[in-house]
């Protein structure tokens, strides 16, 4: 008796993957055009926004010499 309550967990868990697997790849309806626009539409604005100001740092994380050269030493020419 023992050995098959040790295998049903494993077999619930092969019958809930082939479940989900077979209803995960079912074969999906064609996109309608006018959807399939729009969401392109939407997706070209969200990429073309820009943020509404960038973050400022405080002072002290500024100098703390990990972000590269500082502002006032001299650059490439």
């Amino acid at each position: 008796m023992q050995a098959l309550v040790w295998w049903f967990i494993p077999v619930v868990a092969f019958v809930v993957a082939v479940v989900w697997v077979s209803v995960s790849n079912r074969p999906r309806p064609p996109a309608d055009t006018h959807d399939s626009v729009a969401e392109h539409e939407r997706f070209r604005q969200a990429m073309n926004r820009q943020t509404a100001r960038p973050v400022a740092r405080p002072q002290a994380l500024a100098d703390d010499g990990l972000d590269g050269p500082a502002d006032d030493a001299p650059g490439p020419q």
